[in-house]
């Protein structure tokens, strides 16, 4: 299952609504900004996490953890305040309080809601708090954000899938929870793409709900109904179980679109001489500790933007295979650094803190 659709959305599904022109919102949001004490550090820091029922939430922790960790960063972190407050609201809202109570320098928030931890954000920085959502967006102008995935990561994918196709053939759509915020927005970028490619006919269109074993399961289905499919399109953190069906299937492979996962890219180092190939786009898990390092910034009296732009690389079969290390987990999504914001880090590093 993915992050950043994610992995990510199933947290997203309580509250989310109207996520698309929450960017406006928030880049309007300099005007609002708190006045924060500013120093040297140490600082407090809490993180507050949502949902944290997959392999996804657990790296984007654990890439937070991993850049505190840095000797160029620990030094300006005094304690590292966790909290995973699972699906509910109303538990992420007494979790960010309680941080308020103790007096947090800045909070890292993946939430859970889109409007419904507003009131918490307006409080913390009502205290002079340092507040930055990522992973999932919060629409209060008083919280920084780091952008996550979706309508330029849908987009990006579907950019590249249109190349292994030679931007024609017949494809089927995966996709992740009808009716979620971020399914929407991915698919507002992917679909705007395709609209510009003619001769590519969509077959069939499904919700495995980002998860692998719901999207085997229907790629065989698929695969029994349709015989002329050219490609398959996912939104990501399904395609290994689209791989799986058709190993199983015992079909010819076409182009698979994924996210960047170990398995994925050592599935493609597997089946590339039978004929596998597939674009892979980085989920920017990493996403946390550029938030980290934006609260950081900000607290030593720096002016960050209030929207910090995404970044979703694109590999295509030959650099998806030399990215594959059957030494590390197959659901470790391998995008771990983004050297240009300043996020460097290896998969060994982040790994470390994956328990």
């Amino acid at each position: 299952m993915t992050v950043r659709g994610r992995i990510v959305a199933i947290g997203m599904i309580i509250g989310a609504i109207a996520v698309l022109g929450v960017s406006a919102a928030v880049a309007g949001a300099s005007s609002k900004g708190a006045t924060h004490k500013t120093s040297s550090g140490p600082w407090v820091i809490g993180y507050s996490n949502g949902y944290y029922g997959n392999a996804a939430r657990v790296q984007i922790e654990a890439e937070a953890k991993a850049y505190a960790a840095l000797p160029t960063v620990a030094p300006h972190i005094k304690k590292f305040i966790f909290n995973n407050a699972g699906t509910s609201v109303s538990a992420q809202v007494a979790a960010v309080d309680q941080m308020i109570a103790q007096h947090v320098n800045a909070i890292i928030l993946d939430s859970n809601s889109l409007t419904g931890l507003n009131p918490a954000i307006a409080a913390a920085h009502k205290a002079g708090i340092v507040v930055v959502a990522e992973n999932d967006q919060v629409s209060s102008p008083y919280a920084y954000q780091v952008e996550t995935v979706g309508k330029k990561f849908g987009a990006t994918m579907m950019t590249g899938f249109v190349k292994l196709l030679h931007g024609k053939g017949n494809i089927v759509i995966l996709r992740g929870i009808a009716g979620n915020a971020v399914d929407a927005a991915e698919a507002s970028g992917f679909m705007g793409v395709l609209k510009k490619y003619p001769k590519i006919h969509v077959l069939n269109t499904s919700y495995p709900q980002w998860d692998d074993a719901q999207a085997q399961k229907i790629t065989g289905d698929l695969l029994s109904r349709y015989n002329n499919i050219d490609g398959v399109f996912t939104e990501g953190g399904m395609q290994q179980g689209v791989v799986r069906a058709y190993v199983a299937a015992h079909k010819k492979f076409v182009p698979v679109s994924g996210t960047d996962e170990n398995g994925f890219a050592c599935q493609l180092k597997q089946y590339s001489s039978q004929g596998l190939t597939g674009v892979q786009v980085g989920s920017q898990l990493w996403e946390s500790a550029l938030a980290l390092k934006v609260a950081l910034s900000v607290l030593s009296g720096k002016k960050e933007p209030h929207t910090v732009p995404g970044n979703f690389p694109a590999w295509n079969t030959q650099q998806a295979i030399s990215h594959c290390n059957s030494k590390l987990p197959a659901t470790l999504f391998l995008n771990v650094n983004s050297p240009g914001d300043g996020i460097n880090l290896t998969p060994q590093q982040v790994v470390k803190f994956m328990h």
